[in-house]
C-alpha cells in the first residue's frame, strides 16, 4: 500500500526529486515523434519498469514536492489498469492543490480522469483522449459525456473546447 506524504504549505517549498524528473522525462521522450513510429510492445515494458520505480519512491516517501506528484502522475497516467489511472488522478490532484497557479497539473488531472473513465467503460468528460477509428483508420475523439462538464470547465483546466478537440483529432497521425 502506498501512503502519500503529509501535505502542507511546506510541500510547495521542497526541492523536486531529480530521480522523478528523470523518470518522467524518459516517459515523455518515449512518446516524442510520430505515433506510428512507436513500438508499443517495447514501450509497455519500459512503462511498467517506470511505474515500479515511481511506486518504490512513493513507498520510500521520496515524492514530496508539487513537481514530484506531477511527475509521478505522468508515469501512472501511462499505466494499464484502473488502479494506475486512479493513482495518477490522485497524484496529479495533489500537485494541482499544492500549486494551483500552474495549469499543467489541472490539465493532467482532467486527462487522468478521462483515462480512468474510459478504462472503466464510461465516456470521458473533458475530451482529452483519442482513438483510431476501425472504419476510417483516422484518429478521432473517444466517446464523451457532453453533459458532464462545460467548455468553460475545459478552458478553466487549460484544455480546448470539445469542438476544438474534435477538430484537432484530424491533425493526429
Amino acid at each position: 500500500m502506498i501512503i502519500l506524504a503529509t501535505l502542507g504549505a511546506g510541500a510547495q517549498a521542497l526541492e523536486p526529486n531529480p530521480k522523478l524528473r528523470e523518470i518522467a522525462a524518459a516517459d515523455q521522450q518515449d512518446r516524442a515523434g510520430p505515433i506510428e513510429g512507436i513500438d508499443y510492445t517495447q514501450l509497455a515494458g519500459r512503462d511498467a519498469e517506470r511505474r515500479i520505480q515511481v511506486r518504490r519512491l512513493l513507498e520510500q516517501g521520496e515524492v514530496r514536492a508539487a513537481e514530484d506528484y506531477f511527475y509521478a502522475a505522468l508515469v501512472f497516467q501511462h499505466g494499464e489498469t484502473v488502479e494506475d489511472f486512479k493513482l495518477a488522478f490522485s497524484l496529479v490532484s495533489i500537485a494541482a492543490a499544492l500549486r494551483p497557479e500552474r495549469p499543467g497539473p489541472k490539465a493532467a488531472a482532467c486527462s487522468a480522469w478521462d483515462r480512468l473513465l474510459l478504462r472503466s467503460g464510461k465516456p470521458q468528460w473533458y475530451g482529452t483522449q483519442f482513438e483510431r477509428s476501425a472504419k476510417t483508420g483516422k484518429m478521432e475523439l473517444s466517446a464523451v459525456d457532453e453533459s458532464a462538464v462545460t467548455d468553460g470547465d475545459r478552458k478553466a483546466c487549460g484544455l480546448p473546447t470539445l469542438q476544438e478537440s474534435r477538430d484537432g483529432a484530424g491533425q493526429l497521425k
